[in-house]
């Protein structure tokens, strides 16, 4: 479908990794792909979203430019993004949204991971029901863009739901968390725990990344790409941005400045200008119906 400039697997921080983000959806470019992780433990929140979500700011904390809650970062994640020309490719953002998120799930099957399913209404990757990979889109004038990340390793959710505001939804006469979702989630060292057994948790991770960044490269760009590196002038520019952006108070508690139309055609589910939205549940379960947070909350052997 396209020819990408690949950008390899990099561990940047959060303002960064955001700001890089910022960068490929901008820079008039043949269609990117990009691999990335986190250093440590951050908070990212939405575009539109409210800090109200952050209980305790022991971490990086950073605001995204696509829409959707908060989600936290870090070495247990591995994050993907493809930004590329609105050259009529894809008519909608649905359309984009639908064809990348088949290739998470292909690229998952391809690593020995079984019933996965898409559900393009939540924005989510599933297996066995339960959200094991999560994105978000940005749908510009000039060109689009969708990131998202994969779970590699279990979440530390007893720390993280001290940092971060974990929800809860009454469903009939239950009541179903956001805690309890994240500790059932089905993540790829369990899944594939025959790959590196015996190693060390934080080895076994690094190889369960590289495969799964492997095969998502390969079902992304069907190989038709050429090898690019991040050097000094892609990292001068991410860094002007954090200067200029993302590492200001204004932009990380007030959104500001927001995006015009010149710029955005659409953020899915916001408005560009508009009021920041407070009370949001955690990013990947936000747009999960009832029915489904209703099991992905609930023990396996119930």
């Amino acid at each position: 479908m396209f020819d990408y400039e690949y950008f390899g697997s990099g561990s940047y921080g959060a303002l960064a990794n955001m700001a890089l983000e910022e960068y490929f959806l901008r820079m008039p470019m043949k269609a990117t792909f990009r691999l990335y992780s986190f250093p440590r433990d951050a908070t990212i929140l939405g575009y539109a979203q409210a800090t109200d979500a952050i209980k305790n700011r022991d971490s990086e904390i950073a605001r995204r430019i696509s829409g959707g809650s908060h989600v936290q970062t870090g070495p247990n994640i591995l994050a993907y993004s493809v930004a590329v020309p609105r050259d009529g490719t894809f008519r909608t953002y649905e359309d984009m949204r639908a064809y990348y998120a088949e290739k998470v799930a292909l690229a998952l099957e391809s690593l020995g991971v079984e019933n996965v399913d898409v559900d393009n209404r939540a924005s989510t990757v599933n297996v066995d029901g339960r959200v094991i990979a999560s994105h978000a889109m940005v749908w510009g004038v000039e060109r689009a863009l969708l990131h998202g990340l994969v779970i590699i390793s279990p979440y530390d959710v007893d720390r993280m739901s001290e940092r971060l505001h974990l929800g809860e939804r009454r469903i009939g006469s239950g009541v179903y968390t956001e805690y309890a979702a994240l500790k059932n989630m089905p993540v790829v060292s369990r899944l594939l725990d025959d790959v590196a057994p015996g190693r060390p948790e934080s080895e076994r991770m690094e190889v369960l990344k590289e495969a799964a960044g492997d095969a998502l490269l390969r079902h992304f760009t069907e190989g038709r790409y050429e090898r690019m590196e991040i050097g000094g002038v892609v990292m001068a520019e991410s860094e002007r941005l954090v200067m200029k952006k993302f590492g200001r108070d204004v932009w990380l508690d007030m959104k500001k400045p927001p995006f015009t139309r010149d710029e955005i055609e659409e953020i899915p589910g916001e408005q560009l200008d508009g009021p920041l939205k407070n009370g949001l549940g955690y990013c990947m379960y936000s747009q999960v119906p009832d029915s489904k947070f209703k099991r992905m909350a609930r023990p396996e052997d119930k």
